[in-house]
Order: structure tokens, then C-alpha cells, then sequence
């Protein structure tokens, strides 16, 4: 950036200043000659202006007028060329240039104004020239962090020694995914009000200037677009002064390349979450023996001779999340669903826990080693985690179920079973928000825990027998109605609206149901009871499933 003090101090051209030292730091955009009375017509603002006075007029207002007229257009300066028209520059232009702090100086008449238009062109291409070099070893740097995969933490740690300042990156919901400092590091209270600002004109993508109350620096705002959205918002607060064209610069090439350093992220993560789901649903279907077990263990970096157990993150109601059931947006709702999983993971990875983890319906499901201090320990995780989930995503809630710990590798499967019935189990007996074991089971938790098929099948026929021989014998569906309203919570609008039938066909089906098994559907009891024996019938099937092994299957 060319000021007017570089020009003044431009050697062999003797320009004197008479007016306006308080201002001289005005950048020059450009230098331009005119001898007409109102130049400004082929102005822009930034130009530093060189006349010999014709334009200005002999008399002293007409002079002043010249005057304010490049003053309210912005101009940088202006140089007065004297031994033409003007014998010197007049008092009244001094005076009022004063007045402005409008740099105002003297060209003698030896120095002919192609000298300056020159000097001041050369400075400004020699200084685009550095500035460009400059740039490209930026860039260079920055892209020799993204090729060695350093990650974010090394490109915002650049930017805050090339620049002198704080950074905070911001994703789209306001988690802080990086952060680094030079000297001053961002309080926790000025990134919450960072934060609160940004998110003000999230919604309306306005223009992101903002202002931290009590810090005498300079703040910028970028959106970082990745994917075609922006999926972080990357925060600059400046240790002192003003940001430089050099710095902005490099605040440029760093947002690139943090967009770039986002995809690459979101790539592996989706790769990385899309193996954990293919592990779960082979592990709960029991398509994996115990060596495969293993073997994917330790792909993920988990020790298969150690104790695992599940956990299960479970969304207490859907329909209650903002937008589902009005809009029917499923947009929203899976983008909920995308945040509890990094939610999940965030804590988790805070906690240095070796786990992996994947979405499963409307849960996150967890294999992570229990702590040495055993159940106490592990209930003792699932309320920080559900507390830490509250905290991050305030719109939902959720309900947490364990499994026990489990050593031989084929029974990380009853795990997961023992966590999900748990939550069923005192979901059924109503309320949201809980944290729920093995212990919650009961009874029903030896006669689900031994898998034993013919303690099974015995429960089975003892609930149910009735009800599957009647739909074997009428070709009816009762077994499966009371399982859609069963897994409904008893809601019959989605319980009709799974099995594509009216409310009035479903609700004579429950009636034909406690008819045949002489229950109740409205005691909790019973309800329980049914809904154990559809799961008892699950493990039988899954059971002769494995038997058969997976080609007869």
C-alpha cells in the first residue's frame, strides 16, 4: 500500500508538505494530472491529484471550492505545482486543507509531474510484485501442511504467526473445532460472544463484521464453504492494529484451504462411519465369526483380547424434533441425528476413550472398553455424556442403555441386546431422559440373557403361542400388528400408518389380540410381556440363523 508519505519521501523530487501532516498515512490508489475546474467527473476516490492551478480559479473562493470538491470525493492528496499559474500555493488552500487534515503539497517547478507519476507507478508494480511472491510462498506452505495431513490445528497455527492474531474455527452449529492464539490467546466468555454474533447472521448470511466488547483489535468473519455450504465459520481477532492487504490475503489462502482440510475431514469421516455401520449390523445380525470379529476390532484400533460393551444413544422421541412432524422435513431431522453422532463422538474423544461408533435408526450405537472402576464407572460416563449431549443439542433428549462388558468377542452381540432392551423395558414403563443396565431387566434378564432356545421358544408359546397359531391358521397378521404398535409405544396413527391400515382395522386387531391371549394391552404388565416375547422369537430366529451358518441361512 502506497501512502502520500512515500511519496513525499521519494528522494531527487523535493516535494514539500504545507498542510494535512496528521493524514499524509492515506493510501494512494492511483496519481492523476487535470487542469479543469472539477476533476472529480474522472475520479474515483483514492487518487492522489497533481495540478498547476489553471482549474482552481484566481479567486479565493473559487479556490476553496476546488478544494472541498477533492475532499468530499475521497481523495488521498493533493500536489500543487508552482512557477505556472501559481507563483506559490495560496493561503486559503493551507488553511482549509488544515482545517481538513487534507495533505496538500508544494511540486517545484524543476520536477515536472511525469517524475512522480513514474516513481509513484514503479512503487506501486514493485509492490504488487512483493506482495504477489509473498502470497505464493503462503500458499506454498499452506498447501505443503494439507498435503502432509498436519490438520487443522497446523493451518490456523500458521496463520496466527503470519498474521499476529487469534483464531477460533467455528462449525456451522457453533461447536469450536480448532483453536490456537500468538500472544493473546480468546477468552471462553469473548468466543461465546463471538459466537452469538455469528449466529445472529447465520440464518440471513449477512455481512459477518463484528465488534468484541473490550478488545481494541480488529475481528473478521469468514464463512468457510465447503460442498456447496458453509460448514464453518472461522473467527480472526487481530493482537493489535489493523488487518494489512497482506493479511488478508493469507486469511484468504487459510479459508481455502480450511475448506479443503473440511471435505478431505468429512470424506474420511464418511468412510470411516459408513465401515462402522457395515460392523455393527454383521456383528448384531451374528453374520461375523469371532476371528472377522477381531480382525475389524483391530482395523479400528480396539484390542480384541480386551473387555467391549455397548452403548446405545437413543433419541427419546423424534416426532418431537423441530420441524418433524409439521413440516415433515427429514432434512432437519437427519441433520439432528448427524449432530448427536459427532456430539457422541466429541465427548468421547475428549475423554480418550477407545471406541467406535455408528448411527443406527434413531440411535448412536458405541463399543467402548469399561473403565477399571466397572459398572460404577461406566454409569458414571453415560450421565456426562447425556449431560454433555444436553448441553450441545439442547432441542433433544435422550435416553442411554448399557450392555454388560463382554470378553468372548460373539457375545458383544447379547451387549448390544442388553442395552436395548433396557431402555425398552423402562421406556415401557414410561418417561424420557434415562439412563438405563442390565440391572434394569430384572427377571426378563436371565431369560434374555441366556439365549437358550428352548427357555425361549417355552416363553414364546407361553405369550404368544395362542396368537401365532390363530394367524397360521387364518392367514391374519395379529403377531405383526402387535408388534408395529408395540414398537409405536402405542401410538395408533403410526402404528396404522407402518402397516398401511386404518386406525379402526388396527384397534379391532388389539381387541382380537386380547381376546386369543386373554391380556391386556392397557397393563404395562402385559405389554411388557408381549413385547419380550417378540424379541424372544427374534434371538430364535437369529439363533437357528447361526446354526445354519451364513451360506444355508
Amino acid at each position: 500500500m502506497i501512502t502520500v508519505q512515500d511519496i513525499l519521501e521519494i528522494p531527487d523530487l523535493s516535494l514539500k508538505l504545507l498542510a494535512g501532516s496528521k493524514s499524509t498515512s492515506n493510501p494512494v490508489r492511483w496519481v492523476h494530472i487535470a487542469e479543469v475546474p472539477d476533476p472529480t467527473k474522472w475520479l474515483k476516490g483514492g487518487e492522489l491529484l497533481l495540478t498547476t492551478g489553471y482549474g482552481m480559479g484566481g479567486a479565493h473562493d473559487k479556490q476553496v471550492a476546488f478544494l472541498k470538491r477533492l475532499i468530499d470525493h475521497n481523495l488521498s492528496g493533493l500536489g500543487i505545482g508552482t512557477g505556472f499559474s501559481l507563483e506559490k500555493v495560496p493561503e486559503a488552500i493551507i488553511k482549509v486543507a488544515e482545517q481538513y487534515n487534507f495533505p496538500v503539497f508544494e511540486v517545484p517547478y524543476n520536477v515536472p509531474f511525469i517524475a512522480i507519476t513514474e516513481a509513484v507507478s514503479s512503487k506501486i508494480v514493485n509492490e504488487q510484485y512483493s506482495l504477489l511472491q509473498r502470497s505464493l510462498a503462503v500458499h506454498e506452505k499452506l498447501t505443503t501442511i494439507v498435503l502432509e495431513e498436519k490438520g487443522l490445528e497446523a493451518i490456523l497455527a500458521t496463520l496466527s504467526a503470519l498474521v499476529g492474531c487469534s483464531a477460533v474455527l467455528f462449525d456451522f452449529h457453533g461447536l469450536v473445532l480448532c483453536e490456537t492464539a500468538y500472544r493473546r490467546k480468546v477468552h471462553s466468555e469473548l468466543i461465546a460472544d463471538l459466537w452469538r454474533q455469528i449466529s445472529d447472521r447465520r440464518a440471513t448470511r449477512q455481512n459477518f463484521a463484528i465488534g468484541l466488547e473490550g478488545a481494541s483489535s480488529s475481528v473478521q468473519v469468514f464463512p468457510v464453504v465447503a460442498s456447496h455450504r458453509i460448514g464453518a465459520f472461522l473467527a480472526v481477532v487481530k493482537d493489535s492494529g489493523d488487518f494489512s492487504d497482506y493479511d488478508r490475503i493469507i486469511l484468504h489462502h487459510v479459508v481455502t484451504v480450511t475448506a479443503l482440510e473440511l471435505v478431505k475431514k468429512k470424506a474420511v469421516a464418511e468412510t470411516e462411519k459408513r465401515l462402522a455401520g457395515d460392523f455393527f449390523d454383521e456383528l448384531i445380525a451374528s453374520d461375523l465369526y469371532e476371528e472377522e470379529i477381531a480382525r475389524r476390532l483391530a482395523f479400528f484400533g480396539l484390542d480384541p483380547e480386551a473387555e467391549h460393551l455397548i452403548m446405545l444413544v437413543d433419541i427419546d422421541d423424534v416426532k418431537r424434533l423441530p420441524g418433524a412432524v409439521a413440516d415433515r422435513d427429514e432434512t432437519a431431522v437427519q441433520d439432528v441425528k448427524e449432530r448427536l453422532h459427532w456430539a457422541v463422538d466429541e465427548f468421547l474423544a475428549k475423554r480418550e476413550a477407545l471406541f467406535i461408533s455408528a448411527s443406527r435408526s434413531d440411535s448412536v450405537v458405541v463399543l467402548v472398553r469399561p473403565g477399571k472402576g466397572g459398572e460404577a464407572e461406566t454409569l458414571v460416563l453415560a450421565e456426562e455424556l447425556q449431560a454433555s449431549v444436553a448441553q450441545m443439542l439442547p432441542e433433544i433428549s435422550v435416553s442411554i442403555g448399557l450392555g454388560r462388558p463382554h470378553k468372548s468377542l460373539v457375545d458383544l452381540r447379547q451387549s448390544y441386546y442388553e442395552a436395548s432392551y433396557a431402555i425398552r423395558i423402562r421406556k415401557l414403563k414410561g418417561g424420557d431422559g434415562l439412563i438405563a443396565s442390565f440391572g434394569d431387566l430384572g427377571s426378563y434378564g436371565l431369560l434374555l440373557g441366556l439365549q437358550d432356545t428352548l427357555s425361549l421358544q417355552v416363553f414364546y408359546d407361553s405369550v404368544l403361542g395362542k396368537l401365532h397359531e390363530y394367524d397360521e391358521q387364518n392367514s391374519s397378521d395379529l403377531v405383526k400388528s402387535l408388534a408395529c404398535f408395540l414398537e409405536a409405544n402405542g401410538h395408533w396413527g403410526e402404528a396404522a400408518e407402518r402397516l398401511y391400515v386404518h386406525r379402526h382395522t388396527l384397534r379391532y386387531r388389539m381387541k382380537r389380540v386380547e381376546e386369543i391371549t386373554t391380556r391386556d394391552l392397557g397393563s404395562s404388565q402385559d405389554r411388557m410381556e408381549f413385547w419380550l416375547a417378540l424379541k424372544a422369537r427374534e434371538l430364535i430366529d437369529q439363533s437357528t440363523k447361526k446354526q445354519k451358518g451364513p451360506r444355508e441361512a
